[in-house]
């Protein structure tokens, strides 16, 4: 029996998700639709060399001829108006219909935006495409006065990327620490030092009450009366899943499809990944979504393989990069308030680990230039083995040790 498998959402895990199809022996219709008339690419790069002008066209998946000759029925700038999970059919924008046997939903999420005055004003930007990488990167010219609205990080990799340009930069933070969700606030302190060590004003505790300006920004006020001079206001407060297809149909959403380890909704025959995917469990982690690289990729594999039949890999502690000017972070796990922070090495040098430590487990780590010890740190988080908090803060006790 023919089996027609339709991916809403033709970004990186859409793509991925079709192509895992084909590579596992899906011989079947593969529809891949997709509402930017692109090809199908990946976003790291947005904020990272698009802006820096490393690169000019982002990172496309595949070239235009991967997907006739793998036979996926790719349709770019089309949109689904709606799911009827009863009728196993999608609804197109032109109102016709398609019926698919399974239903992967992979449509990502969107930039969040802010309410107050003058958040229409010329100027006044967010980053979530690469028509929007585009747009901003011509705008990060000398001496240009940049403000961020955002202290997560791709407000902070925006910043980096605005001052090797050598514009002015601006990131203005509401809660008292950057990244205050990550590692407890213990990454933010760090980020929020070099940040200010390459020029960036970084204002924690801060409040937009409006933007201002004639037509075009010309500045920031903040709630104390401040007004920060701004030629490009960029608004990084976060991003929304774009879940109205699957709650319009009646399927279980909290900002995100809620899914299972194995990528399932609460509606047979449809299936979740990528950034709006909100994981009941992975790992130790609960009603968790994760808007990375890494789980775009693995959530495509896993949908495949579900779909397919085929065994699932073990589950993995999540991980996460940033590249902040020449300083590269990998976030590993995640922590909570009460675990204890061990540092390995010298936070004063280029290259050091913190770990974070709960009921003698390792749960988080962060690594600073230290991307070498990623598989090890990564095998013992997996293995949950006890720790000893003194020898893994010693840098001469071999992580090894700890797998034995």
């Amino acid at each position: 029996m023919k089996q027609r498998i339709i991916i809403v959402g033709a970004g990186q895990s859409g793509a991925r998700t079709a192509a895992a199809l084909r590579k596992q022996g899906h011989q079947d219709d593969v529809i891949l639709i997709g509402d930017e008339p692109e090809l199908p690419y990946e976003r790291p790069p947005l904020s990272k060399d698009m802006l820096s002008g490393t690169s000019t066209s982002g990172t496309t998946i595949f070239p235009h001829a991967y997907y006739a000759e793998h036979r996926i029925d790719l349709r770019m700038d089309t949109r689904v108006d709606s799911i009827d999970p009863a009728a196993r059919q999608v609804v197109l924008a032109d109102s016709s219909l398609l019926t698919y046997d399974h239903l992967v939903l992979a449509t990502g999420v969107r930039a969040r935006s802010i309410d107050i005055p003058g958040a229409g004003l010329e100027g006044v930007l967010t980053l979530r495409t690469r028509r929007d990488s585009t747009r901003l990167a011509a705008r990060l010219t000398a001496n240009a006065r940049i403000v961020v609205l955002g202290g997560g990080f791709l407000g902070l990799e925006i910043a980096a990327a605005a001052v090797r340009q050598g514009c002015a930069v601006t990131v203005i933070e509401s809660g008292p620490v950057l990244l205050g969700r990550i590692l407890g606030g213990f990454l933010g302190t760090r980020l929020a030092d070099l940040h200010r060590a390459h020029g960036v004003d970084i204002r924690t505790n801060a409040r937009v009450t409006a933007i201002e300006g004639q037509g075009s920004v010309s500045a920031v006020l903040l709630e104390d009366g401040t007004a920060i001079a701004a030629d490009t206001v960029v608004v990084a407060v976060g991003a929304l899943a774009n879940d109205e297809l699957a709650r319009n149909a009646g399927i279980e959403c909290a900002d995100g499809i809620l899914v299972d380890a194995h990528t399932r909704t609460s509606a047979a025959g449809i299936h979740a990944v990528g950034d709006v995917a909100r994981q009941r469990e992975r790992w130790s982690l609960t009603l968790v979504r994760l808007e990375s690289w890494e789980n775009a990729e693995l959530q495509a594999q896993t949908a495949a393989r579900t779909l397919l039949g085929a065994p699932q890999p073990e589950d993995n502690a999540p991980w996460f990069w940033t590249d902040q000017y020449d300083q590269n972070i990998q976030i590993l796990g995640g922590c909570e308030p009460g675990d204890t922070v061990v540092i390995r090495g010298d936070p004063a040098t280029p290259s050091w680990c913190a770990f974070f430590v709960r009921n003698a487990r390792l749960q988080g780590a962060l690594l600073m230039n230290a991307g070498r010890e990623r598989r090890i740190v990564r095998q013992i988080m997996n293995t949950r083995h006890a720790i000893d908090h003194d020898a893994l803060g010693d840098a001469s006790h071999p992580l090894k040790t700890f797998l034995q």
